[in-house]
C-alpha cells in the first residue's frame, strides 16, 4: 500500500491501524442560540465544552464569538484554554470600537497527549473599558473540537 491512507490500489489490504489515521469528525459542540448578553472586563468564560480524548489523535478547536461592542476603544483577545487563567491553547486578538460590532475567533490544532476527558474554555477579555458579546438565534456563538485524525 502506498502512502499513509491517500491511495489504495486494487489488491491492497486496508488495515485497522490505517483506518484509525482518518478523522472521526465532530467531537464536542457548545452552540449557545438563546438571546443573551454578557458584558466582561477581564477574562470571562463564554462556553465550555467536555469531550473524550485519545492519545496521539488531533483536534481542530475552533471558537466564534459574533457580536461584541465595548465603552471604550481598544482590543478583545479571545482564548481557547483549559480555564481561566489557564493554559492556552492559543489566541486572537481582535480590536474594538465604541458601538462598532466585531467578531472574535480563535482556531488551534491540538494534539491529545493521554486518553482523558478534557474541558475546553472559550475565553473573552477587553484591553479597556466594558466589553458586551450580543447573541441571538441568528448570531451565536460557537465552540467546536473536530477530530481530524492523525498526521
Amino acid at each position: 500500500m502506498t502512502g499513509p491512507n491517500t491511495t489504495f490500489y486494487a489488491g491492497d489490504t486496508y488495515t485497522a491501524a490505517q483506518a484509525n489515521n482518518f478523522g472521526r469528525g465532530l467531537m464536542a459542540s457548545a452552540v449557545g442560540a438563546t438571546a443573551t448578553t454578557t458584558t466582561f472586563t477581564t477574562e470571562a468564560i463564554m462556553l465550555t465544552y467536555t469531550f473524550t480524548q485519545a492519545t496521539g489523535r488531533n483536534y481542530l478547536l475552533q471558537y466564534f464569538e459574533p457580536s461584541l461592542t465595548c465603552t471604550a476603544s481598544g482590543t478583545v483577545t479571545a482564548r481557547i484554554t483549559t480555564g481561566v487563567a489557564g493554559t492556552p491553547y492559543n489566541s486572537s486578538t481582535s480590536p474594538l470600537a465604541i458601538l462598532i460590532s466585531n467578531t472574535a475567533s480563535v482556531t488551534v490544532v491540538y494534539t491529545a497527549a493521554s486518553n482523558a476527558t478534557i474541558t475546553i474554555y472559550a475565553t473573552l477579555a477587553a484591553s479597556t473599558g466594558t466589553a458586551t458579546a450580543t447573541r441571538s438565534g441568528t448570531r451565536f456563538p460557537q465552540l467546536y473540537a473536530v477530530d481530524i485524525g492523525n498526521l
